[in-house]
């Protein structure tokens, strides 16, 4: 894996967080559109989407100011964070979980919901258990072939659980690190470094698994992998990859969660029934 790559990655982010017309319509309209949804019973059904919208625009400005040394910028990826938890957790309180074809679906993409929980682990988001408990609690039989990331997002929520994941092909790419989990450090890390190699082969396209502003450039899945072990008291190895070598992996949130006047107005109207 080269660097050009991750600079082609690194500046694809940044175009994209600055793009005039993104700034416009992810931050100034969706922060307008939460303000009118807080303040008017008939909107609220347009808190969830806004609250969605927002918090991955936050997400990918926080990764672009944090990859350029800002380390403020990981408040913004915080906040982004708190904005999309909440954004799930109301539409799942306000939608009931569906079943197609014999198969649980929940109100919200498994993968929205992956990487919010990917990024709430590799943070320590601590409003976020409410929705590991949703994506733990998932049946295996729910899951497609291509939903690869959710399913080893549920083993890693199984593990931290105390649980015993479940060795599955359709874990695809994660079923090696799955596989290694309590195998010698060396193949462990091995096995993570070449699940960076397929974030970085998977940020754009259809059906991309990384392909989401707050994931693009930031190696989330070892840092997710790195908070479950952490929280077992599991040692964890020395990943060796071009990702784990830029501001994002190098430098750490400073401070507590950061608090932000919508995301606390947000949250507020998920406690409301």
């Amino acid at each position: 894996m080269t660097h050009a790559v991750i600079t082609r990655l690194r500046r694809s982010l940044t175009e994209w967080v600055h793009h005039a017309g993104n700034r416009q319509f992810l931050h100034d309209d969706q922060s307008a559109q939460l303000r009118l949804a807080l303040g008017d019973a008939r909107r609220r059904n347009q808190l969830h989407v806004s609250a969605w919208m927002l918090g991955s625009w936050l997400c990918g400005h926080g990764m672009v100011r944090a990859v350029d040394g800002e380390v403020q910028g990981f408040d913004d990826v915080r906040i982004g964070q708190t904005l999309r938890r909440t954004s799930l957790l109301l539409r799942h309180r306000n939608q009931a979980p569906q079943r197609r074809g014999g198969r649980t679906q929940l109100p919200f993409s498994r993968q929205h919901g992956a990487w919010t929980a990917l990024l709430g682990l590799a943070f320590d988001d601590p409003g976020a258990e409410p929705l590991y408990d949703l994506l733990r609690d998932e049946p295996e039989s729910s899951f497609g072939d291509d939903e690869a990331l959710p399913l080893f997002v549920r083993e890693l929520l199984t593990l931290r659980h105390g649980g015993r994941p479940t060795l599955t092909p359709r874990l695809g790419p994660f079923h090696g690190v799955l596989d290694a989990w309590n195998a010698e450090p060396r193949l462990f890390a091995q096995r993570l470094a070449e699940v960076l190699d397929g974030h970085v082969a998977s940020t754009s396209g259809p059906g991309a698994m990384f392909d989401d502003p707050g994931c693009k450039l930031f190696p989330v899945e070892v840092f997710a992998v790195r908070s479950v072990r952490r929280w077992l008291e599991l040692p964890m190895p020395k990943v060796e990859h071009a990702l784990m070598f830029t501001n994002l992996a190098t430098m750490a949130p400073v401070g507590p969660w950061p608090t932000h006047e919508l995301a606390q107005q947000v949250e507020r109207a998920l406690g409301r029934r």
